[in-house]
């Protein structure tokens, strides 16, 4: 091959593959996004008694861990 051949073919490439990156971190960014979104529509459906028992509390600005140990389950409130 000659060197303008190769310098043409490396940087299609390299461009392709910079796409190739963009396109995987959107596909990345969407499964969390939906992961995050299933998983808020599953707790949206647990009461009070239940969210305890799995060691979360329901607040203003989504769930929080309990932590017993530290503050007590009152301290969330």
């Amino acid at each position: 091959m000659s060197y303008e051949i190769e310098t043409v073919f490396r940087s299609r490439a390299h461009s392709r593959g910079l796409v190739f990156t963009v396109l995987r971190v959107c596909a990345d960014q969407l499964r969390r996004y939906v992961r995050r979104r299933t998983t808020a529509r599953a707790l949206s459906h647990l009461n009070e008694g239940e969210l305890k028992d799995i060691g979360l509390m329901r607040t203003g600005q989504g769930y929080r861990e309990l932590h017993r140990n530290r503050y007590g389950a009152d301290f969330w409130k």
